[in-house]
């Protein structure tokens, strides 16, 4: 119901009116007048501006934390007192408006209103949920990340005297991180951080970045890229492309730039001559490495076991101003989420690692004392953005009730997302028995006693980690040993976890599609990250056709191997999928003993989609070239090594050329003879051509494509 005396002219005027034209007065002020919380709510909802003052400077906060001294109903007293609960809800708001008579919201309340205010100021005060910025410490193993984590904490922690000092001035090498991602929560006078610290192998490179896309997802990050310098300029251009990749391909989604800093390490093993040079080629590289979308802040040489050394003070000065840059353009966040924050830290248990969303409501309907809402649907927001803050890791379900808060998440990232995915010879490892990446759930259970098995199963599934499957759906040779007892309960599929190498058995027919993604560019690659998600997606989450889930033209049991997929749908219709990491190529690779089958290429069109679209998501900055393999029966010389770059052949079929020249320069193909064996050609092109007349001389309007030429755009 709208208040009396709010007049709003129209649904696109929430400010308008009557009273605001000759009082000053907007409708949220007089929803706020009257405590009548749900007209406020609305007029929030629809864009009403919270911090408008009127003529005497009031704001909608003013008015409804001093109320009306002529009312003191009780329902009206706990109306105003909802009002600024809501009000200070909005993330936006600013509570030290002063009105005419220099009074702020807080100067002014009375009855219950001051109360609220009172207790969630305070609560702001001492949970800042806002004040903390992520510091992502990255970089292969041994280059010191651990170490510098370990100083950065030291450094947080005021001493006591010189003499303290002193005695602290050599930070020993701590043992380093082997699996997992250990999260630290900094607090200083100076700043307010979490710190990421990475385990360095390339074993978690994938699962890493599974997690730090949830991360960087809505809010930036400062990136700690860690080099050791005592490695030649070859590995230091390797690993530096390989970091800088990851980095691109986990914050391009972020609205706002996220900050690297990079840092080279033992620095005071080498002559000053030699950390010049190889500082230089991190400036060089790193410029070309780093997408637009990430600011490069400094490039810097670092002896971290030296905690009040000269260097070690100006870098955590800079570490203070970036960080605080970064807070500085991060998304104001609601006040209701530092009451959540505080509530988690002083009403559960301190020992709770998790929590259901079903639990946590009811904890908050049994606290009387709370100025939280237990209602589902404004909580998930504020356990959103505590997550996006990196303070709690939120995992959502189809059952919003069933979604997990989990707020130690230091044991999670390490021991459940490093371990899991460790290295056998590590001794965080945990081990599961299963080389082809398929796992009973049960199994999992057994491994990791001290947690719910639901959390971590929805854990896995949220970040693309694993997938649910059963016994119809795996192959006898992938299922692991005794999964056909029933009592072993659904299965885990983690493509993450597949050693096994390519059977004999994943092999195509000649005359078959063949489709290659090449990158294009030295030093970029595709990541492991991209490649999983695909072995995941392409099974399980093709997309539909005509209403029907196109997996149900495939048989689901498939052959999966650690770089490669491959299905036989019912027709006979042979697929396989591999990325080749020496030459950084993804192929596609089919075959149907009837090409004329309309759902043959629409077949192909809807692989392809799924693999250009994983691309742009976790490569985007990767350039690359397409390439399609002629049939032998179109090649100049029948052989069956003949490619073309789609660009050059779009071009030609859009030219009307009547045959084209491969790849080498050195053979052409017939564009009529090659559409009559392929009918995938014109989607692969994205273009509609008619069968042209075959050339009297073949070598008429050829078209030459070179590797490496600049693309029209991914068709």
């Amino acid at each position: 119901m709208t208040p009396r005396g709010a007049f709003v002219r129209s649904k696109d005027d929430p400010e308008g009116g009557i009273c605001e034209k000759v009082y000053g007065w907007t409708s949220l002020m007089m929803a706020a007048r009257g405590g009548h919380v749900e007209c406020l709510q609305l007029l929030l909802d629809r864009g009403a501006q919270v911090n408008h003052q009127k003529k005497d400077g009031d704001t909608a906060l003013h008015v409804a934390a001093r109320g009306d001294a002529d009312k003191r109903d009780p329902s009206i007293i706990d109306g105003w007192a909802s009002c600024v609960r809501v009000l200070l809800s909005q993330p936006g708001i600013d509570i030290n408006i002063k009105n005419n008579r220099g009074c702020t919201a807080m100067m002014d309340a009375r009855y219950k209103s001051l109360g609220v205010l009172k207790q969630i100021v305070k609560t702001c005060n001492n949970f800042p949920a806002d004040s903390y910025g992520k510091v992502v410490l990255c970089g292969d193993s041994g280059a010191g990340k651990s170490t510098l984590s370990q100083a950065i904490i030291n450094l947080s922690k005021p001493t006591a005297t010189q003499l303290v000092k002193r005695a602290l001035r050599r930070h020993d090498v701590v043992e380093p991180l082997t699996a997992g991602i250990i999260s630290h929560q900094v607090e200083s006078s100076y700043t307010n951080m979490v710190i990421y610290d990475l385990a360095g192998h390339h074993q978690y490179l994938s699962s890493h970045s599974a997690c730090l896309e949830a991360i960087s997802l809505h809010s930036p990050a400062i990136f700690l890229l860690l080099q050791d310098l005592r490695k030649d300029s070859e590995a230091i251009t390797k690993e530096l492309y390989y970091w800088s990749t990851m980095i691109n391909g986990v914050c391009h989604k972020c609205p706002q730039q996220s900050s690297i800093i990079i840092v080279g390490t033992h620095a005071d093993l080498l002559t000053p001559e030699q950390v010049t040079t190889k500082l230089s080629l991190l400036q060089s590289v790193a410029e070309r490495a780093i997408s637009s979308h990430q600011k490069l802040v400094k490039v810097a040489a670092l002896n971290v076991r030296n905690l009040y050394s000269g260097e070690m003070d100006q870098f955590w000065k800079l570490l203070h101003d970036t960080n605080k840059g970064i807070i500085s353009v991060c998304p104001p966040i609601s006040r209701m989420c530092h009451m959540v924050l505080a509530f988690f830290k002083e009403k559960l248990p301190f020992n709770v690692d998790a929590i259901s969303l079903a639990d946590l409501l009811v904890c908050l309907k049994t606290n009387q004392d709370t100025l939280i809402d237990p209602d589902i649907s404004g909580i998930i927001p504020l356990l959103r953005t505590l997550s996006e803050q990196g303070l709690i890791v939120y995992i959502p379900s189809e059952d919003p009730l069933h979604s997990w808060i989990v707020l130690n998440k230091g044991n999670i990232l390490q021991k459940v997302n490093g371990a899991l995915f460790a290295d056998p010879s590590y001794k965080e490892y945990i081990h599961l028995a299963s080389s082809t990446g398929i796992i009973p759930r049960s199994v999992l259970e057994a491994a990791l006693p001290d947690y719910n098995i639901k959390m971590i199963t929805q854990f896995m599934i949220h970040f693309e980690l694993c997938q649910v499957v059963d016994l119809s759906q795996v192959n006898t040779n992938m299922a692991p040993e005794g999964s056909s007892s029933p009592d072993l309960g659904p299965l885990l599929y983690f493509p993450a976890l597949v050693h096994v190498d390519r059977p004999s058995s994943a092999t195509v027919p000649s005359n078959s599609l063949g489709w290659y993604m090449i990158v294009r560019t030295t030093n970029q690659f595709f990541t492991l990250r991209f490649l999983h998600v695909l072995l995941r997606r392409l099974p399980f989450d093709l997309p539909t056709m005509e209403g029907t889930p196109l997996h149900s033209h495939f048989s689901r049991s498939c052959d999966v191997w650690k770089n490669g997929v491959k299905w036989l749908n019912e027709t006979g219709v042979t697929t396989i999928i591999e990325m080749d990491e020496v030459f950084q190529s993804l192929s596609l690779t089919m075959s149907s003993p009837d090409k004329t089958d309309p759902k043959y290429p629409e077949l192909a069109h809807a692989v392809l989609a799924v693999i250009k679209k994983a691309c742009q998501e976790f490569c985007p900055h990767v350039q690359v070239s397409e390439v399609i393999s002629c049939p032998p029966d179109a090649s100049s010389d029948h052989s069956d090594d003949t490619k073309v770059e789609l660009s050059s052949l779009k071009k030609a079929l859009l030219g009307g050329n009547k045959s084209i020249a491969d790849m080498s320069g050195q053979k052409y193909v017939v564009l009529e003879e090659w559409m009559k064996v392929e009918p995938c050609l014109t989607y692969l092109v994205g273009v509609s051509i008619s069968v042209v007349p075959v050339p009297t001389s073949p070598l008429e309007s050829v078209v030459v494509g070179q590797v490496g030429t600049q693309m029209e755009g991914q068709d």
